[in-house]
């Protein structure tokens, strides 16, 4: 797929008006979106856990994650995100996109509402 960045805001779940307004990169092959850990301080958001990732390189690493309202296309929800390091790029991930009800256009080169998939409707 294409890659194209998109605009979007994150704020502070325990301080609605600390809100900053971003542009990253799209990647749907990423669980979760980096967010730059100075910019999430700014806020005021400080880490809930800590967690493991691999690296594409096969290098294990851990990420603190922290809890953010995210909006885009007047959609907010809350979200989970990591806390990037110096150096460390900031996207868009697959977790904040699908909990917005979006969808990556790599033709148009944008987010757009989507209708999500449902595994069934009738009781197992």
């Amino acid at each position: 797929m294409g890659t194209f960045t998109s605009k979007f805001r994150i704020w502070n779940p325990d301080h609605p008006d600390r809100v900053e307004d971003l542009e990253a990169i799209v990647d749907t092959g990423a669980a979760f979106s980096w967010i730059s850990r100075a910019r999430l301080e700014r806020l005021g958001v400080s880490p809930s856990r800590r967690m493991p990732f691999r690296t594409i390189e096969g290098h294990v690493l851990e990420r603190d994650m922290a809890a953010v309202y995210v909006s885009s296309n007047g959609y907010s929800v809350p979200d989970v995100v990591v806390m990037t390091e110096p150096g460390e790029v900031e996207v868009l991930g697959a977790h904040s996109i699908e909990g917005l009800g979006l969808a990556a256009d790599p033709i148009q080169k944008k987010l757009v509402p989507t209708v999500m998939l449902a595994l069934t409707t009738e009781k197992l």
